[in-house]
């Protein structure tokens, strides 16, 4: 390694450790800035944003029994029509009747409205989130009953059968407040410290003999006290 090298890596780490004294020497302030981000955060989160809630059902196209046997080929027929149920539960034709019992918007109820084939099972989940949990839990119920009469009536099916139902929810999905403080919290804590690093990076001002030793290359011989105006 040459001179010039070490010389460099010299002045990296007191760098650094100039720069952790600083930070040091900022931390009320860092503390101050990561606490006052969170709270309006959270102040925010808590008086502004709209709360989400949401209501969920399931149901299951249940297989036919013969005799107290299962019937395997209707196991397999269900299995395949699984897609079908979920798809037919997304279409319009489905959400416009549901909008139409409720006496709503069709957008309101497809923005709503969550369906899902649950893995590895014939169970379909239904899930609707508002910002009225009375209306989450009326969209799903409603779903549920216009879907299990269409197939009758359309296809002739009448095994749906319903094995969660919906249940009111007076708590909020969304938004987290515990995960909004999180982010405020680091919000603040950066910004506060690249606030202070910006301005260490930019400050070429002399304010000890050693910045003056390291600046000019020459020993200090002697220091002037200062001594205030009387």
């Amino acid at each position: 390694m040459t001179e010039n090298q070490e010389i460099q890596n010299e002045d990296i780490e007191i760098n650094l450790g100039e720069l952790f004294e600083v930070l040091k020497s900022h931390l009320h302030i860092i503390i101050i800035s990561t606490l006052v981000c969170a709270i309006l955060v959270g102040v925010f989160t808590i008086f502004f944003v709209e709360k989400k809630y949401s209501s969920s059902a399931r149901i299951f196209p249940k297989p036919q029994v013969n005799e107290g046997v299962v019937d395997y080929s209707q196991i397999t027929s269900n299995n395949l029509m699984t897609n079908n149920y979920v798809a037919l539960l997304n279409g319009n034709s489905i959400q416009s009747k549901v909008a139409q019992e409720l006496k709503v918007d069709t957008g309101v109820v497809s923005s709503a409205l969550a369906v899902s084939n649950e893995s590895d099972t014939q169970i379909i989940s239904i899930s609707a989130t508002t910002n009225d949990p009375q209306l989450s839990k009326k969209i799903v119920d409603t779903t549920v009953s216009v879907f299990t009469q269409e197939v009758k009536d359309t296809l002739n099916i009448n095994n749906i059968t319903t094995v969660d139902e919906a249940k009111l929810q007076t708590t909020p999905v969304s938004p987290s407040l515990t995960k909004n403080l999180v982010i405020g919290g680091l919000v603040g804590l950066i910004v506060s410290i690249g606030i202070i690093f910006i301005r260490f990076m930019l400050d070429n001002r002399i304010h000890t003999k050693e910045d003056a030793e390291n600046y000019l290359g020459i020993p200090n011989l002697g220091v002037i006290p200062y001594f205030e105006d009387k």
